[in-house]
């Protein structure tokens, strides 16, 4: 049952993806004709897409930056970026998903390890049924060969990497795609 509402959660995230438009995917700056790529303002544009297209009836709720450092069963101080959950019930776990743009992977190529073992950290702890990190942005079209290894040292099935290069299309599955039809 897991898997159908998984697969529903996935096409309305590209679905989603697809919807965000271009003030929310790069951000213009006063003064300045530089456009800039903003995790935040592309996160709560992505945030109020999905709660559109999930609507009211889906079994499993979307929450923000949903803050666990005084969780009794999730250690330490994560805070993803999404879940889809059933509040309260561990065994519910849907969906964890970190983001990141690809500017601040660039900058730090540590920040996506570090992100992908919060990912890991959650299937494991929290029972989530499948982990997702979002890539987001473009740098000449292309994704870095650095970061296509980190994405390739990953090895765990639950875990799929998603990279929405450019607005208005639909996000390149780079890793663990077996998993979205």
């Amino acid at each position: 049952m897991k898997e159908q509402y998984f697969q529903q959660f996935s096409k309305r995230l590209i679905e989603a993806m697809k919807n965000i438009d271009s003030h929310y995917f790069q951000l213009s700056f006063a003064g300045s004709n530089k456009l800039k790529y903003r995790e935040r303002v592309y996160c709560y544009e992505l945030y109020h897409q999905l709660r559109l297209l999930l609507g009211d009836d889906f079994p499993y709720k979307l929450n923000g930056e949903l803050d666990k450092k005084s969780h009794s069963i999730i250690l330490g101080e994560k805070k993803p970026d999404f879940v889809i959950h059933v509040p309260g019930e561990m065994e519910q776990n849907l969906v964890v998903m970190e983001v990141k743009t690809l500017s601040t992977i660039q900058a730090d190529i540590n920040s996506l390890i570090e992100d992908i073992k919060k990912l890991k950290r959650f299937i494991s702890e929290a029972k989530y049924y499948r982990a997702i990190m979002l890539i987001y942005g473009s740098v000449n079209g292309d994704l870095p060969q650095n970061i296509r290894q980190e994405i390739e040292k990953v090895h765990d099935e639950k875990i799929i990497t998603l990279w929405h290069d450019s607005l208005n299309k639909k996000p390149k599955i780079i890793g663990g795609g077996k998993y979205i039809d």
